[in-house]
């Protein structure tokens, strides 16, 4: 949860992961890389007060 500068509020969701990858080189080598990710599942303004209902109810809102 944010503010904007007009103090609207909103709610995003968002998903960060750690992928493990194999790198093979030219040398014949092969390491393991560690890859972050992070996506947007989903963002919008949350209209009302701050109170567990309004922000259980945007989060189901996001996630459906």
């Amino acid at each position: 949860m944010w503010s904007d500068p007009d103090l609207v509020p909103y709610m995003a969701i968002t998903a960060h992961w750690i992928e493990a990858q194999w790198a093979v080189w030219a040398n014949g080598s092969v390491t393991e890389e560690l890859i972050l990710h992070s996506e947007l599942i989903g963002f919008m303004e949350v209209p009302r007060h701050h109170t567990g209902e309004h922000l259980a109810a945007a989060f189901l809102h996001i996630v459906e």
